[in-house]
């Protein structure tokens, strides 16, 4: 009998720290985001984005400013659950770098920015599609995903984006459904 209720005992525990834990964890997506925090770290996602878009013969997101068009839609068009988990990704990239680096992003070179969103990237993978589907539904997008799209949407967008880093033709011509592909052309930048 006193086996019963230990194990009992053990399984409410258990039941009622899940519970908890979860409740915790539904508080943090739903609240309201720091958007105070967001917008102080501006100079932080500035060199994100061209970490994720850099110059080379072609300019970069912070060039291309792409900044001024991923801010606004940070702040106005991001559902809450996702501006959460990307303001928490923020304060955990913060966190990584200077545990393994000993600095700040912004004060790291190429190959340490790099490896940083290397391990960000890796940790944003899951394996099965069903359950990342099911996950972001539920929970969000992960800070990764979300950086890396609202990236290269405001470097499309952009006047430098869309006109010197992919192929732009502001009034095309007649319309050819099947045109051949040039060695090195670059990707066009309307739909």
């Amino acid at each position: 009998m006193k086996r019963r209720k230990a194990i009992r005992s053990i399984l409410l525990a258990g039941a009622a720290s899940s519970v908890g834990i979860g409740g915790y964890e539904w508080y943090t997506l739903t609240k309201n985001p720091d958007k105070n925090y967001l917008l102080s770290k501006k100079a932080l996602l500035i060199e994100l984005a061209e970490t994720i878009i850099p110059s080379t013969d072609t300019p970069g997101a912070k060039e291309a400013g792409a900044i001024e068009f991923m801010m606004p839609i940070l702040m106005e068009c991001t559902d809450t659950k996702d501006l959460n988990r990307f303001v928490k990704g923020l304060r955990e990239l913060e966190d990584y770098t200077s545990d393994r680096f000993q600095r700040e992003f912004t004060a790291c070179n190429r190959k340490e920015r790099d490896l940083v969103m290397q391990y960000f990237e890796e940790k944003s993978r899951t394996t099965n599609k069903l359950f990342e589907k099911i996950k972001n539904r539920l929970t969000g997008h992960s800070f990764f995903a979300t950086l890396k799209t609202y990236t290269v949407y405001s470097y499309g967008i952009s006047e430098k984006g869309a006109s010197m880093g992919m192929r732009y033709i502001a009034v095309p011509g007649k319309y050819l459904p099947c045109i051949p592909m040039e060695p090195n052309q670059k990707a066009w930048a309307t739909n």
